[in-house]
């Protein structure tokens, strides 16, 4: 079983693209990144209409599991933010300038920012599916 499209998926796997998540986490991660620093609600904005580009990104990507593919963009935006902050703290460890904030505010804010990221990566994903599945015979422009 394989977790990747074009490859066999035999008993029902999940295939994903990666590059259409690559994609997607890419946008994702950058907002995380463009908006350290800022305000929090500043930060806050940015950060969601990053993911919700990168779902829809990540979905227009894909040929099918459009919204799996946007959580998957999502984890993964994550995930790489993740490491740009550790390497960063590693950094600062040896001298260097302070790392950036993995995510805004404490944990309330933190936590509230990711899952409202979330919900609007699988907003951008479902718009993907709108727009792009197969659902009707005619080809739309």
């Amino acid at each position: 079983m394989s977790l990747f499209a074009g490859e066999s998926t035999e008993g029902g796997g999940i295939g994903i693209e990666p590059i259409a998540v690559g994609w997607g986490a890419l946008v994702g991660m950058v907002g995380l990144a463009a908006s350290s620093g800022t305000d929090l609600w500043v930060r806050a904005i940015v950060i969601v209409v990053a993911f919700l580009i990168g779902g829809f990104l990540s979905g227009v990507r894909t040929l099918d599991r459009r919204l799996l593919t946007a959580l998957a963009a999502w984890v993964v935006g994550w995930l790489l933010w993740a490491g740009v902050v550790s390497i960063l703290w590693s950094v600062n460890l040896s001298g260097g300038p302070a790392e950036p904030e993995f995510a805004p505010g404490s944990d309330g804010p933190s936590l509230l920012i990711a899952a409202i990221s979330l919900v609007a990566a699988m907003v951008g994903g479902l718009a993907a599916d709108r727009r792009y599945g197969g659902r009707s015979s005619r080809r739309r422009f």
